[in-house]
């Protein structure tokens, strides 16, 4: 053992329990909104690649429906339990208006992994992992917590492309199918 290893294992241990309490304090608690978006709009409008098929597409490209943007990581409990609740939700309103799109903001985690991770699971909704640019332009529009995965970031957008709601905290399926309703035209 060399004598950085106790540091490296203090400072891992530091992280993961930063982690756990942070998940702890998000989950089942009232939904957090976020201060109201800046005018960065690059996380619209960057490339994104939707992991198990490979289409290519862009968060405004899916104007006309309603779409929710979950930032997630692969290691998250709360991320795990935010989708089982999207699956429940989706799987009643359907999703021919509604785009839901769980994005990886790891940048650790591969596009093979995430495939990997939502096949397991069964969801069947696009995933695809965040570049350096969009998770930028995330935090910039939104603050640093939408890169916080144990914080179950979601933002909410309107057929019309209006962001209407940016929350942390676990949606319930009821919440999201409430969301949905509302917002569909």
């Amino acid at each position: 053992m060399t004598p950085r290893t106790p540091g490296l294992v203090i400072r891992w241990a530091l992280v993961i329990a930063a982690a756990v309490t942070v998940a702890a304090c998000s989950a089942g608690a009232k939904i957090e909104r976020a201060p109201a978006a800046s005018t960065d709009e690059a996380w619209r409008t960057t490339p994104l690649r939707d992991v198990r098929t490979g289409e290519e597409f862009r968060i405004d490209d899916l104007r006309g429906r309603v779409v929710i943007v979950e930032s997630m990581a692969i290691w998250c409990v709360t991320c795990t339990i935010q989708q089982d609740e999207a699956a429940e939700a989706l799987a009643r309103v359907g999703q021919d208006d509604v785009a839901y799109i769980s994005l990886d903001i790891d940048p650790n985690e591969a596009e093979e992994e995430l495939a990997r991770y939502a096949d397991e699971r069964g969801y069947g909704w696009r995933f695809a992992v965040a570049s350096r640019e969009a998770a930028r332009s995330l935090a910039q529009a939104f603050g640093d917590q939408i890169l916080s995965p144990p914080s179950t970031p979601t933002i909410l957008i309107a057929p019309d492309g209006t962001v209407t709601d940016v929350g942390f905290g676990i949606r319930s399926a009821r919440d999201i199918e409430a969301e949905v309703a509302r917002l569909q035209p």
